[in-house]
């Protein structure tokens, strides 16, 4: 994983370029959201006003964050090899005015500085994990090898833990084995 710059001012860019670096999951996404762009929305609604086109724009970001990614990756939207963290992110942004990228985030440096290097450990970490919990659920689909929800399973953890290519495939199996959103077990991570 990519060392981050340490900044002296973070514009929403600066903050999503290292999100990019990061590879980010819908936790880390979730967390990022909460802690940064959910007190930047905030900030703006009050400085700049409810309908101005940065704070709508924070308010899209904030709801991307913490919902709308975390759907795309549930409801198979991203299922193909170059669909990662990289470029859904891309995807969110395409069309984003040069104004709301430039704003400068009110939150100190150092701070935010530190919310994405605690983010950097625990993508590390979770990759770890992911990569325990694909072996784990490769055993169970030996016991049931064409169950789709449990290929389904297989697709999402292979996806968290970086493997996008074998995700690829998991959720080809998945569908060619019945998985639907509409019957799927897995609604959300």
């Amino acid at each position: 994983m990519a060392q981050l710059p340490k900044r002296t001012v973070y514009a929403v860019k600066d903050v999503l370029n290292d999100l990019k670096k990061i590879g980010p999951t819908p936790s880390i996404l979730g967390r990022i959201g909460s802690e940064l762009i959910y007190y930047e929305w905030m900030c703006c609604k009050d400085l700049l006003s409810d309908d101005h086109p940065v704070t709508s724009n924070l308010h899209d970001l904030l709801q991307y964050m913490e919902n709308d990614y975390e759907q795309q990756l549930v409801s198979g939207e991203l299922w193909r090899v170059s669909d990662t963290p990289q470029a859904a992110l891309n995807d969110f942004l395409k069309g984003r005015s040069e104004e709301f990228l430039d704003y400068p985030l009110d939150r100190s440096a150092d701070l935010i500085h530190g919310l994405l290097e605690t983010a950097v450990k625990n993508r590390q970490n979770e990759i770890k994990h992911y990569k325990q919990l694909a072996k784990l659920v490769r055993k169970e689909i030996k016991d049931d090898k064409e169950n789709p929800n449990l290929w389904y399973k297989l697709r999402l953890v292979l996806w968290i833990a970086e493997n996008y290519t074998e995700s690829s495939e998991a959720f080809k199996t998945a569908k060619k084995f019945g998985w639907s959103l509409d019957t799927s077990a897995i609604v959300a991570l």
